[in-house]
């Protein structure tokens, strides 16, 4: 897994279920999946350091630098988290 989604991944995890946690799920599943939007906008509520993150992960998401595997690993993460989350 690249460095800037194994970051985010570990940001959630150690954040919990907070809005910033979904925030950066919602952004990284809507990156990796045509059929999920998300406003990236709402990354200028994350703290800065959780945003210099996101902006690392949409670079190399919009360069090409994650291959198919990787994003589908993302998507079943996000989604996974998304799906506990209801359970909150």
């Amino acid at each position: 897994m690249p460095d800037s989604a194994a970051t985010l991944m570990h940001y959630v995890d150690d954040a919990g279920w907070t809005e910033h946690a979904e925030l950066v799920v919602q952004i990284m599943m809507s990156s990796v999946h045509p059929d999920v939007e998300a406003s990236l906008a709402t990354a200028a509520l994350l703290p800065q350091r959780v945003r210099m993150s996101v902006s690392r992960f949409l670079s190399e998401i919009l360069a090409g630098e994650f291959s198919d595997e990787q994003r589908h690993a993302i998507f079943t993460w996000t989604q996974s988290w998304a799906l506990a989350s209801l359970d909150q």
